[in-house]
């Protein structure tokens, strides 16, 4: 089992409707990538972005979200259904494109 798997495997389910996501967080990924990559950013806490992945997922999507953010920056995937996180990105999103 790769490291990738065993840290995806103790990221914790969410529901992404009952959060309140902070503009600074969404500003990190743009809706545009975050469509593409079907992934939302949600938190950001002690220096680590804490990003709703779906369920399987491509390892190359945590390279392009750690290039996107600077290799400076930890990531951690929490799983969330693909559906919720593109639902969620309209909704905290908007209508922006950016």
């Amino acid at each position: 089992m790769t490291r990738l798997q065993l840290t995806f495997q103790r990221a914790s389910m969410i529901d992404l409707n009952l959060l309140t996501i902070e503009p600074s967080v969404l500003k990190l990924i743009s809706k545009r990538t975050a469509l593409e990559l079907a992934v939302l950013p949600i938190a950001v806490k002690n220096d680590v972005v804490i990003i709703a992945v779906p369920p399987m997922f491509h390892s190359q999507v945590l390279t392009d979200i750690r290039m996107l953010l600077g290799n400076a920056k930890r990531i951690k995937p929490v799983s969330v259904s693909r559906d919720s996180i593109i639902a969620a990105i309209h909704r905290f999103y908007g209508t922006t494109d950016s």
